[in-house]
């Protein structure tokens, strides 16, 4: 987990919307501020309708979101719940979440680089999602603990939405340019230079199976209700990896 926080810390000083939201037209920092925000009230307005149709949460007290990053779907929750947590392993992104969403007091944002989120009680949130996070966390067992980390956390009659690849062709695996990254990184090649120049970044991809990441939230105490393609069946795809949205309850 150190190397992982340390591949985060980097990015999110570097070029943390671009880490968050990857479009090819916004890297070093091209991002537009509100067209990034805008993105995650997009989001947030699926999560809501895909919870909605299926009759969840019961309630709206709060919501809590992991890997947040700058905070661009806790922001957007944030009017349809009376809290709205968000945390991530990177504590400059956590202090850019604290900067670009000071207008909004009902939310809170927290570094949580364990493997676990052990400082949340059990059934503390109604809703608990999590958008292109898992599948940057390198070991899977670390994915596992975190979907059942988020199914304890959840609320009875709350809603917890995954996205998670669900499978990847194996030259997807090899990741050259991560592989560089590390390899120029022990060199002592400054990271600026890595990312900047020679266009390489740390970022993972990982991937984990339907029946693992059911059996895992299942250990956590939630049932998954609903399965969906891609991001809450658009299909998505970021390479030619196969994209899941888990909707489970407890």
């Amino acid at each position: 987990m150190a190397g992982h926080r340390r591949d985060w810390e980097a990015l999110g000083e570097i070029d943390p919307l671009y880490a968050i939201l990857s479009d090819p037209g916004a890297r070093n920092g091209e991002w537009d501020v509100e067209a990034f925000l805008a993105t995650g009230e997009a989001d947030a307005a699926r999560i809501m309708g895909a919870c909605e149709a299926l009759g969840v949460p019961v309630r709206r007290e709060a919501s809590f979101e992991l890997g947040c990053g700058v905070g661009r779907i806790t922001r957007a929750l944030s009017p349809s719940f009376s809290r709205s947590v968000g945390v991530d392993i990177s504590a400059p992104m956590i202090a850019r979440a604290r900067e670009m969403n000071a207008d909004r007091p009902n939310c809170e944002w927290a570094v949580n680089d364990a493997p676990d989120l052990a400082s949340f009680a059990d059934g503390e949130f109604d809703l608990v999602v999590s958008f292109i996070v898992l599948q940057h966390v390198p070991d899977r067992a670390v994915i596992s603990s975190y979907l059942r980390e988020m199914a304890r956390i959840l609320a009875p009659g709350g809603a917890l939405v995954v996205q998670m690849p669900a499978s990847m062709p194996l030259r997807q695996r090899v990741q050259w340019r991560r592989r560089a990254y590390h390899g120029l990184r022990a060199a002592r090649v400054p990271e600026r230079t890595l990312y900047r120049r020679f266009g390489l970044d740390p970022i993972r991809m990982n991937w984990m199976a339907r029946r693992d990441v059911e059996a895992a939230m299942r250990l956590g105490g939630a049932d998954v209700i609903a399965v969906q393609d891609g991001w809450l069946g658009d299909g998505s795809q970021v390479g030619r990896e196969t994209n899941l949205t888990y909707l489970a309850t407890r």
